[in-house]
């Protein structure tokens, strides 16, 4: 159980992950240097771009960066983790960085994006990408229905 380990997080990704760790599991960052390896065929990973508070722009360019790192990397699917706001209406990261992944679409730089609370394991879309890429129903299973998250098919 990693709740009695000591944790560190990920220079690449920002999750948590244990201490001992070289390699990142969520995003196969090399824990030595930050460096990102990817891992062969990996299919998922999950970026949190709104770690530390940033302001908009910041996060926005943060999005950009690590979809392109994405798909230089071939991975298939990413999890943006924005969050979604404090006033529970809907923060500003997740409304800009959605209005950027629906332009992204319109020019064909980005397959699909799935808004989180749109993402059901049995209909629509999030079934759709299911059968398409079976291995991240375990990855996915916090994304179901979570309005905090946006997945982005490359």
């Amino acid at each position: 159980m990693w709740s009695d380990r000591l944790m560190k997080s990920c220079s690449v990704c920002g999750n948590e992950i244990p201490a001992e760790d070289l390699v990142c599991p969520f995003c196969s960052a090399d824990g030595e240097n930050g460096a990102d390896i990817p891992k062969t065929g990996a299919v998922h990973r999950i970026v949190n771009i709104e770690r530390g508070r940033p302001l908009v722009e910041t996060a926005l360019k943060m999005m950009n960066l690590e979809l392109a790192r994405a798909l230089a990397d071939r991975v298939r699917v990413v999890t943006l983790i924005h969050g979604y706001g404090s006033s529970g209406k809907g923060g500003k990261i997740r409304t800009e960085c959605r209005k950027l992944l629906d332009h992204m679409n319109r020019e064909k730089k980005i397959n699909q994006f799935i808004a989180g609370e749109d993402f059901r394991k049995r209909t629509g879309p999030g079934k759709s990408l299911l059968r398409r890429f079976p291995s991240l129903e375990g990855d996915c299973a916090s994304d179901f229905s979570n309005p905090g998250v946006t997945i982005v098919v490359l």
